[in-house]
C-alpha cells in the first residue's frame, strides 16, 4: 500500500484592524481554530492540517498552511472572523499557492512597496 504525501497549500493574508491594536500569535491562531470549529465542526477541523507559517504584525500580514483539500474551508473560516477580544479585525486572503516560494515573491512585491512609499 503506497501512501501519498498530503499536498499543502499556503495562504497569504492581510490583517486589517481599526485601532491598530497588536494581537499576538496565540490569539490569532486561537481565533482561526474557533472559526473553523464554529462553522465547519470538529470533524472538518481535524482534516485541515492548519499551521501558522509566518505572522508579521508590524506589516499586517501572515501565511498559513493547510491541506489542499481543505483550502476553501480555511479561507472561508479566515474571512468569517470579525473580532478578537472585542477588537474588530478582518483577515483578507491575498493569494494561495502550493509553494511558499511563490508567496514570498508576491509578499515582497506588496509589502516592500508599502515600506518604500
Amino acid at each position: 500500500m503506497i501512501m501519498n504525501k498530503e499536498r499543502q497549500r499556503y495562504i497569504l493574508f492581510r490583517i486589517f484592524n481599526e485601532n491598530k491594536s497588536k494581537f499576538d500569535q496565540k490569539k490569532i491562531l486561537k481565533a482561526f481554530w474557533q472559526s473553523i470549529w464554529r462553522y465547519f465542526g470538529l470533524k472538518e477541523a481535524n482534516k485541515t492540517g492548519l499551521w501558522l507559517v509566518e505572522l508579521d504584525l508590524e506589516n499586517d500580514y501572515g501565511i498559513i498552511r493547510c491541506s489542499h483539500q481543505t483550502k476553501e474551508l480555511v479561507i472561508s473560516a479566515l474571512t468569517l472572523i470579525t473580532e478578537i477580544n472585542s477588537e474588530k479585525i478582518i483577515f483578507s486572503p491575498i493569494k494561495t499557492s502550493g509553494t511558499i516560494r511563490s508567496l514570498n515573491k508576491v509578499k515582497e512585491m506588496i509589502f516592500n512597496r508599502k515600506k518604500n512609499s
